[in-house]
């Protein structure tokens, strides 16, 4: 993956308190910031990803999963 992408090219798709989710087109890359920790991730990794976490959280609630109560505008 390219990473000499200025962060001016990138997309935000989603964010909230706790993270934001860009994507670079060009390099075809979805950046995940969480706090101080950042991802880089191929579009079918982060697909992956979303899938896991939401498995997850349909577990972890037992079947109730709700949606971010907030989320910051773009």
């Amino acid at each position: 993956m390219n990473t000499d992408h200025a962060t001016e090219d990138r997309r935000i798709l989603a964010r909230c308190a706790v993270c934001q989710v860009e994507h670079c087109a060009d390099c075809k890359t979805v950046y995940v910031h969480i706090g101080h920790t950042s991802l880089r991730l191929t579009m079918a990794a982060f697909l992956s990803l979303c899938a896991t976490l939401l498995e997850a959280a349909h577990t972890a609630t037992a079947g109730t999963v709700h949606a971010a109560a907030h989320r910051a505008a773009s």
